[in-house]
């Protein structure tokens, strides 16, 4: 009882009295606004999740292509290494001089070394996030920041001793970074964690927006990372020198959440989770998927339409194709590019660059644009809009797909870039879609369920993209990926279409 009259004291003090008596108080309006400026910079704010999220995601994305790369060169030595025993020094450089890697079977080994290491990356991801995600319940944010940004450097340091010592280690070292970095939370578990702080400093009315300023922010860094790993390659003639400077940044970036970055969840809340916390089981990963066993939520009287009662289970099977589709399509199109273009780091640097930038206009302009245009004309809220995003995105990736595998000179596939990208506004037109076929108090098991189908499709979209062009880049029809795709969207668009 003590205990708790003690708490509510200090509440009190804090909330609403001065740091210092009344009396004492005695400064000029300079000094007033100097204090108020060093409280609010101390304080939990929504723009600390928007710088960071920019710089995150400007970091991660500028060694997309570079580690495409890295891991094409490597493999290409390895290959030659089997026949040619005079390769004396591991230097990278020097040794692919006088080689040919554009060969077929070298790129059908650099796609499956990709393949396993996003497969490593996120089924050990997948394994961990509900753990880290429930730890920083009572030990902090900041604290699976400080984790999860050590694991990424460790994978990036890997990168590099791998690519230094590739002759004594080999490529599948590189598993070992994207393991550690998996059970450390990752990309993933920041992302996590970023949401949690702007919900410890929001309120409900305006998480939302918080939550779609900080994506948009998100957008921004990936228009810029790409082209600025492109730029450092270009400038040192190395690829492995954009994973020295990412290991630099990263370090700024651990003393930042470390030293300055505010902590969101107050010393008392931390307690009272830790108290109350039950840690998740791998073996439950998949028990947020029973709500999709429920009645979806109708006005109208649906137990006459199959199709009707199984909305949930369709829009899951169109959710999932998206992210099989999306989750390893990088790589892939960089290693496309790389034997069908011939382009660098630079120009791969730049098509990133235009797809970022093009979904984050789309979602920035177009989808509010769309929804001025709804809330003008339509008094009440009609889910019609939402079902003709869906499948006017679907039907764009169609298109987009088809574009990729018959472009045959480098502008067309730019332009396939713009239309594919363009595509994005299916997104947030499904996950509106999941929520209002369910009641308003389960918003969160939708989502959560959600969560694990794209962590499932994150898992198998490396291991059915990159084994598909792994086989057919050795029959010389290295576009069949993209028709493939085209066909899933094919069929994700008449499933969209159940969807009344």
């Amino acid at each position: 009882m003590s205990h708790s009259s003690n708490h509510n004291d200090s509440q009190e003090a804090t909330e609403n009295s001065p740091l210092l008596p009344e009396e004492s108080i005695d400064l000029t309006d300079q000094e007033t606004s100097k204090l108020s400026f060093i409280k609010d910079f101390r304080n939990p704010h929504v723009l600390w999740m928007i710088v960071f999220s920019f710089t995150l995601s400007t970091i991660m994305t500028s060694i997309i292509a570079p580690l495409v790369q890295i891991v094409l060169d490597v493999v290409c030595l390895e290959y030659y290494e089997l026949n040619d025993n005079n390769m004396n020094s591991t230097d990278i450089l020097s040794n692919l001089i006088e080689k040919d890697c554009k060969d077929p079977q070298i790129f059908s080994l650099a796609a499956t070394r990709l393949m396993l290491y996003q497969i490593c990356l996120y089924v050990s991801a997948t394994l961990s996030i509900g753990y880290i995600s429930t730890l920083s319940d009572f030990k902090g944010r900041r604290f699976v920041f400080r984790i999860s940004t050590l694991g990424i450097i460790f994978a990036c340091s890997v990168v590099i001793l791998m690519s230094h010592h590739w002759k004594v280690i080999g490529s599948n070292f590189l598993f070992i970074g994207a393991i550690v970095e998996g059970l450390l939370g990752g990309v993933i578990a920041i992302n996590t964690a970023c949401h949690a702080y702007i919900s410890d400093c929001t309120k409900p009315v305006n998480r939302s927006v918080a939550f779609g300023f900080m994506h948009a922010s998100a957008y921004c860094g990936m228009s810029i990372g790409p082209i600025l790993g492109g730029i450092i390659v270009e400038a040192t003639g190395s690829a492995l020198s954009v994973f020295y400077v990412v290991i630099c940044a990263l370090s700024v970036f651990f003393i930042f959440v470390s030293f300055i970055l505010p902590e969101s969840l107050s010393p008392e809340l931390r307690l009272q989770n830790e108290s109350s916390t039950s840690f998740p089981s791998p073996k439950y990963i998949f028990s947020a998927l029973i709500i999709l066993n429920q009645t979806p939520v109708y006005s109208e009287n649906i137990r006459n339409n199959i199709w009707k009662r199984n909305v949930l289970y369709i829009l899951s099977i169109i959710y999932f194709i998206y992210r099989v589709s999306q989750a390893g399509q990088n790589d892939i199109i960089a290693l496309y590019t790389t034997r069908k273009f011939g382009w660098t780091t630079l120009e791969n640097g730049f098509f990133f660059t235009l797809q970022a930038s093009t979904r984050f206009m789309a979602l920035i302009v177009l989808l509010p644009l769309i929804r001025f245009l709804q809330g003008k004309y339509l008094t009440t809220y009609s889910r019609t809009l939402d079902l003709v995003m869906m499948r006017i995105g679907l039907i764009i990736e169609i298109a987009g797909f088809t574009l990729f595998a018959t472009a045959i000179y480098p502008n067309m596939f730019y332009f396939a870039c713009v239309v594919n990208s363009l595509a994005t506004i299916a997104t947030p037109a499904i996950r509106t879609l999941f929520t209002i076929f369910v009641l308003p108090t389960q918003a969160g098991q939708i989502l959560g369920a959600m969560s694990v189908i794209e962590s499932v499709g994150s898992i198998l979209s490396p291991l059915f993209l990159n084994s598909l062009y792994s086989i057919s880049v050795l029959r010389g029809f290295d576009e069949i990926v993209f028709w493939a795709n085209s066909l899933l969207f094919v069929l994700a668009t008449f499933l969209a279409f159940l969807v009344l």
